[in-house]
This record gives C-alpha cells, sequence and structure tokens, in this order.
C-alpha cells in the first residue's frame, strides 16, 4: 500500500491499495503537496511514474510504453529525474536489463537521458548544492563486482565525475542522501556485489 501516517493522530491513510498492482520509492514533493512513486498496475509488465496528491486524490500517470522507470526524484526545477531501462541495454555479464539515469518535466513529456552508462544508474538524489548524487555501476576494463560507488552530475546531465568511493573496492553504496545543514550524506551500504531490497549497514 502507498500510506500516509500523521505524526499526530499516529492515523495511518491508505492512498493507493496494493492489490491493485505494485508500488516503489515514493518521494514527497518539496512542498508536501503531492507524492511521486513508480507504480507497476496489476496484470501489466511494466512500471512507469506516477503522482499523486497528498490526501489521495489526482493520481495520474507521467510516463508510459514498454519500459521500467524507477526510483524517482523530484528536481528543484521541477523537472523530476529517475532511471529508466529506455537504454534498451543488458548487463553484459547476466540476463539483467539495464537502467540509467533520465529525466522529464514535471508533467512527464520531454523525457530525454542524462547518462548513458553500460551498467545500472541507481538512486538518484538531489544535493543541496543542486547535484545529482547517484549510484554508479562501473566495471569497464575493472572488477564487475566492486565497484558500485556514488558519482554526482548536473541536472542537464553534465559534469559526470566520481563523488565517493571508486577508487578503492568495496560494497554497494546506495540511497545516498544529503544530511541538511552539513557537507555529509547518509547511505546504505550494501554487503559485497549488493542485497536484495538494498538491504546492508546504514
Amino acid at each position: 500500500h502507498l500510506c500516509k501516517l500523521d505524526l499526530v493522530s499516529g492515523r495511518v491513510t491508505v492512498l493507493l491499495a496494493a492489490s491493485q498492482g505494485s508500488v516503489r520509492e515514493p518521494q514527497v514533493h518539496y512542498e508536501g503537496n503531492k507524492i511521486l512513486f513508480s507504480y507497476r498496475k496489476s496484470g501489466t509488465p511494466y512500471y512507469h511514474l506516477f503522482e499523486i496528491n497528498q490526501d489521495g486524490t489526482g493520481l495520474k500517470q507521467l510516463t508510459d510504453g514498454p519500459f521500467d522507470d524507477l526510483e524517482p526524484s523530484y528536481l528543484p526545477d521541477g523537472g523530476i529525474v529517475f532511471c529508466s531501462s529506455r537504454c534498451n541495454r543488458f548487463v553484459p555479464c547476466w540476463y539483467v536489463q539495464v537502467a540509467t539515469l533520465h529525466r522529464c518535466d514535471g508533467d512527464g513529456q520531454n523525457i530525454r537521458p542524462l547518462s548513458s552508462n553500460i551498467e545500472q544508474d541507481n538512486t538518484p538524489w538531489v544535493l543541496s548544492d543542486g547535484r545529482i548524487l547517484y549510484t554508479r555501476w562501473e566495471y569497464v576494463d575493472r572488477s564487475r563486482e566492486h565497484f558500485h560507488h556514488l558519482w554526482v552530475m548536473n541536472p542537464d546531465g553534465s559534469g559526470q565525475m566520481v563523488y565517493y568511493g571508486n577508487s578503492t573496492p568495496g560494497d554497494v553504496y546506495l540511497d545516498a542522501k544529503p544530511i541538511p545543514g552539513t557537507s555529509r550524506i547518509v547511505m546504505v551500504n550494501s554487503p559485497n556485489h549488493g542485497r536484495k531490497e538494498h538491504e546492508g549497514r546504514v
């Protein structure tokens, strides 16, 4: 279920029932009035981006097509950054479809790629300086398991560079987000080559 919790009363309101499909990665808008998420309707094969008002009204589909659109985040300029299999690639070492970073306007229009990695890009999030922080899986001329670390880019896809961890082999760094008022981040360190459902150490 996609639910809302009232911290004062403790009341939980169901916004979208899981019996109607699968919901992933809900993100609340900066103004707190709407929620962006990935949703696969029951009986359909792909996840797409949807948005709903915080009171459960106004459900609308933003993206479509024979692709998975996942892990969305609102951008300060009104756009949306997300991971998508629109790149039509597969992991070279296994039968897994690749998703790279894309962006679209707030209404789902004008979809365009931001990254062109041959492997997965995951969990984009906006830093306080406006750059997008994300996990990049890289193994061109490197170990296929040991480099899933943090990178940054500008919201237009320019300025892609290492943020943390890519100089030394290690675990998978996921869901990294800035800690307000500091220059630090919090993330999930998923052991070794990663675990299901982003399980790991904070």
